[in-house]
């Protein structure tokens, strides 16, 4: 089966010059994966970086070819925004999306002084999501696989912004101590939207069987979580409402 990487590298590469989609793919998998391990810091300079392979791919469709370096975000967002052969998303949309809402967190922020609250985590927490838009935009723009996958491929994209999740040897696990519930969550709201089993989960979580089984049972309870006919959890809205509770505490 086809991982979702994959389908967007095919994708895009059918338009693209494919060493700059993997660029772009490599950046934004470094992006999620900082952010979802806790490193502000290194999140923040993979968002940086995905701009520039960003824009770097937008000038590969106006051009033909792209440059080795993005030398000046700011004049290469003007040049494209004054190139009326792009279509507007190209143009506009992604363009201003990457400068106001990554790149000026990056560059424009200033330094966090004693006693302040550092602002690294919602600036973090914006770049994903829009780095993850921005994705899929170029999903809907550049597709060449069935629409269904596309729309697939775009709502997995919308729900990257999960945080704690890594692999490890083709493993997803919670990187970090959290409750069991917690942690049930978290998995399905990665998993999303294709749902786990109870033997997946058992897998993943890094708790007892004993405190899986009660917490999953918790969970439905509460309508955090369902449990369908084909056995599959799937976590529910009420459920990402209450992950987002659990993890501001």
């Amino acid at each position: 089966m086809t991982s979702l990487r994959d389908q967007i590298g095919s994708d895009l590469s059918a338009h693209i010059d494919a060493a700059v989609v993997e660029d772009l793919l490599l950046t934004y998998d470094d992006l999620i994966s900082k952010h979802r391990s806790g490193d502000l810091e290194g999140a923040l300079t993979k968002a940086g970086r995905f701009v520039e392979h960003t824009l770097r791919a937008i000038e590969f469709v106006r051009a033909g070819v792209a440059p080795v370096e993005i030398k000046s975000v700011a004049a290469t967002v003007r040049a494209l925004e004054n190139d009326t052969s792009l279509e507007e998303s190209l143009r506009l949309l992604i363009p201003r999306a990457l400068y106001g809402m990554i790149y000026n967190l990056r560059s424009k922020r200033d330094a966090v002084h004693v006693k302040e609250i550092d602002p690294r985590h919602i600036d973090v927490a914006m770049s994903v999501s829009a780095a993850s838009w921005v994705i899929a935009e170029f999903v809907r723009l550049f597709h060449i696989s069935d629409e269904a996958v596309v729309e697939q491929c775009m709502l997995a994209l919308s729900r990257t912004s999960i945080p704690f999740i890594e692999t490890v040897d083709g493993e997803t696990i919670v990187g970090r101590q959290v409750a069991p519930r917690t942690e049930i969550l978290l998995l399905l709201a990665h998993a999303s939207p294709d749902g786990l089993s109870r033997t997946e989960l058992g897998i993943s979580a890094k708790c007892s069987p004993s405190s899986v089984t009660r917490a999953l049972n918790s969970l439905i309870g509460d309508r955090f979580v369902h449990r369908a006919a084909s056995k599959k959890h799937f976590i529910t809205a009420s459920g990402e409402g209450a992950l987002a509770e659990m993890l501001t505490r």
